[in-house]
């Protein structure tokens, strides 16, 4: 109902009610304004139930979505696994990527286990490893984790069209740089050298080979293996087993891990 239908009725002044002309005092019916608010309330309602419903069936569709991937696709793709969103941690201090030991599994899957998961699924499976390496999104999503995490260890990161002039170059077209900030690598480099966060260079290497992003692995030993071999803008060296694993990493077949022995190693090339 509008306003149109509103009926208007003269009435005489209700008693005590002064009236300043011979006009009648116009007041609106009282049974067409109640159609009129119940009217305008079952419209609002209305609005309102549409506009939930659509949201609910948004949600919904992205739940359905998401359901049939692997925990770690679901994460990449913005879902909240155990309490956490890759936007989230994105976002965390230093101090507190520091000091947090199950994250890293989830931000860099391998597909071997570990001790400190988030999630008791957050490997790399066949299906994971195929559809990051096919979908520039989550590759793009990963590029964002791997940035974080090199400004945590000191080193500068940038990706360079070989044609700048060329938008949306492949990953083979791609120029990365990975090298240390003069400012601040010296003090990270007291932090992160020589302790667990060795361990966390060596899956990040495999988890970008395993993803398809070849190129990051590369130049992310590139740098590693100049700061090996030259203790020029930090203050520790890196031990020699520890380049071992990282040079495993970066170099062995996907299908053998870094912390297999040589021996092993040459034994499980053999079999296959």
């Amino acid at each position: 109902m509008d306003l149109t239908e509103l009926s208007l009725e003269p009435v005489e002044p209700r008693k005590g009610e002064r009236s300043d002309s011979n006009e009648p005092v116009n007041h609106l019916n009282a049974a067409a304004v109640g159609d009129f608010e119940q009217s305008n309330r079952g419209a609002t309602e209305e609005g309102t139930d549409q506009t939930i419903e659509d949201i609910a069936q948004a949600n919904l569709q992205t739940k359905k979505d998401l359901a049939g991937l692997s925990p770690v696709l679901r994460f990449y793709k913005g879902d909240n696994i155990q309490g956490r969103t890759l936007e989230e941690i994105l976002e965390w201090s230093d101090s507190k990527l520091e000091y947090t030991h199950d994250f890293i599994q989830m931000l860099f899957p391998i597909p071997e286990r570990s001790n400190f998961m988030l999630h008791p699924a957050a490997t790399l499976d066949e299906k994971t490893i195929e559809a990051f390496r096919n979908d520039p999104e989550l590759q793009t999503s990963m590029r964002m984790a791997l940035a974080r995490m090199l400004r945590f260890f000191g080193f500068d990161y940038q990706i360079v069209s070989l044609d700048p002039d060329t938008e949306g170059a492949t990953a083979s077209q791609r120029l990365v740089q990975i090298v240390p900030n003069p400012e601040t690598f010296p003090r990270a480099a007291r932090n992160w050298m020589n302790s667990h966060n060795d361990l966390r260079i060596t899956r990040i290497i495999r988890c970008l080979r395993c993803c398809g992003m070849e190129t990051e692995a590369r130049e992310f030993y590139r740098a590693l293996r100049h700061l090996h071999t030259s203790r020029t803008g930090h203050p520790r060296r890196i031990s020699d087993r520890t380049f071992i694993y990282w040079t495993r990493a970066a170099k062995r077949d996907l299908r053998i891990p870094p912390d297999m022995s040589d021996a092993e190693a040459e034994r499980l090339e053999k079999l296959q």
